[in-house]
């Protein structure tokens, strides 16, 4: 090939593409947290808060969720915008912190659930928990979805799950400030069933809402 259709195929490429300035995913990242973190408290307090949320402030379990699902949040929140970029190789080493947090979550999940069983669960739970997740979650996912498209990323699948990831904890979190019910069977399989099915389904379209 010689240079004259080298350049017209560079020129078929990329001629009409214009210049962009680089944006720091860290600022998109602080700018999705604030978000959500204002969206969240705003719904919960339209929705309200539960009628023990006092009783359920003193109380260390409560807390220690409430800050592991906000820790896990915020990791899965970094994660998702540093892997919106192409130059994402220097952020890989910080990919297994949200996942721990996730697993530990999880460890204390089925450890309830061993000493607890899952509980009693309202009849009218359908009515309650899942439109109030849709209302925790639906603008913050169309917010990141929006913010990580102004990327390229090379790793999808994993930015799909890392995004799923940080609203549902974040979501989660909204629930929780609302639910009054604190068994295993409401606070985590109704209260978080629903971003589980979310999760597969962003898993199967990631390649194509993320792609380039």
């Amino acid at each position: 090939m010689n240079n004259d259709k080298i350049d017209k195929t560079i020129q078929d490429l990329c001629g009409e593409l214009k210049p962009v300035c680089c944006v720091n995913p860290l600022w998109r990242a602080l700018l999705w947290i604030l978000m959500v973190v204002c969206y969240t408290s705003a719904v919960a307090m339209t929705i309200g808060l539960r009628e023990n949320i006092a009783e359920a402030m003193n109380r260390e379990d409560y807390i220690f969720e409430l800050i592991l699902a906000f820790s896990t949040g915020i990791s899965a929140s970094l994660m998702t915008f540093w892997l919106s970029i192409p130059d994402c190789d220097r952020y890989k080493r910080f990919l297994a912190v949200p996942l721990t947090l996730l697993a530990v979550q999880i460890i204390w999940m089925l450890d309830r659930l061993y000493f607890e069983g899952m509980g009693s669960i309202r009849e009218n739970w359908l009515s309650h928990c899942w439109i109030n997740t849709a209302l925790h979650t639906t603008l913050p996912a169309i917010a990141v979805l929006i913010l990580v498209r102004k990327g390229a990323t090379v790793m999808p699948c994993a930015l799909a799950s890392y995004a799923v990831l940080a609203v549902s904890e974040f979501g989660w979190i909204g629930m929780r400030l609302v639910c009054p019910h604190d068994n295993v069977g409401e606070a985590y399989f109704l209260n978080f069933l629903p971003y589980v099915i979310i999760g597969i389904i962003a898993g199967f379209a990631a390649k194509k809402l993320f792609r380039w």
